[in-house]
């Protein structure tokens, strides 16, 4: 049993680790919250100040009440993968690699999660025109997706967009410069722009419906994200057969805080004519 501990154990830092490394909701999302995670439906809350007023003085100071701002998130979303195996020792020297089976578990619960936070584009506080999008519009595009943030006092450095890969690949066609770490399967790209003033992250997980895809662009306390990884379990002669199964569970919540930053772009690929 010892020995399927130590399998379990390393599973679970195998998904949590392509997690932070490739889950592009907690790139972009608010994850400071206060409470814990145990199972789905539970719930966590994130806590800050609403903004103080600012009044002329005239010899006196006036102090206001400001109660906390506390938002309640529910852990709403609960995701698991299972299959099986015929030679446990096989599966466990293959962990780690790219393509074992637990690192492309571990890659579709991550997807599973981006495509549930970046489907909140709904609530976004500002949704911009629909845009059909080609080398020679692509920047006007995106910058005014920035724009847009800016209007909403989102500084920069303090602000993320993500688009889908073929408005990654027009900004390139149009000569914009920006340092790209490939993520799985070219996904969750991040860079940085000087043009833009933004991080940019690129993702196959953007809702779309038909044509159009729905592009994201906020501040990084416009989405709040929180996470648990409650099991993973390796069970030794399945009943059906004499193989052995491994499966993993992980519950989440994502919610929107900010509506007002946080801007909707629906695009439609135009083709790569310049």
């Amino acid at each position: 049993m010892s020995n399927y501990n130590s399998i379990e154990k390393i599973i679970s830092a195998e998904i949590l680790r392509t997690n932070e490394d490739n889950l592009i909701a907690n790139k972009i999302c608010n994850t400071s919250f206060a409470g814990d995670i145990k199972n789905a439906g539970d719930s966590v809350t994130f806590i800050g100040l609403n903004d103080p007023a600012v009044g002329s003085y005239n010899g006196t100071v006036s102090y206001e009440e400001i109660d906390d701002n506390a938002i309640k998130l529910n852990i709403d979303q609960d995701k698991y993968f299972a299959f099986k195996v015929s030679d446990l020792e096989a599966l466990r020297s293959s962990i780690g690699l790219k393509d074992s089976q637990t690192k492309r578990a571990s890659y579709n619960l991550k997807k599973s999660v981006d495509s549930y936070v970046l489907g909140l584009y709904g609530q976004a506080g500002t949704t911009l025109t629909s845009a059909t999008v080609t080398p020679a519009n692509a920047l006007q595009v995106v910058a005014e997706m920035k724009e847009a943030l800016e209007k909403a006092n989102v500084p920069d450095g303090q602000s993320w967009i993500v688009i889908p890969p073929f408005l990654k690949t027009k900004l390139i066609l149009a000569g914009i410069k920006f340092s790209v770490n490939e993520g799985v399967n070219g996904t969750g790209a991040i860079g940085y722009t000087d043009e833009l003033g933004c991080d940019l992250y690129v993702s196959n997980q953007l809702s779309n419906y038909g044509t159009t895809y729905y592009a994201l662009a906020g501040s990084y306390s416009a989405i709040g994200y929180a996470e648990q990884i409650l099991d993973t379990q390796v069970i030794d002669r399945m009943e059906d057969s004499f193989d052995t199964a491994v499966r993993g569970r992980i519950v989440f919540g994502a919610k929107v805080i900010k509506p007002g930053e946080l801007v909707c772009a629906p695009v439609i690929d135009g083709g790569n004519s310049i």
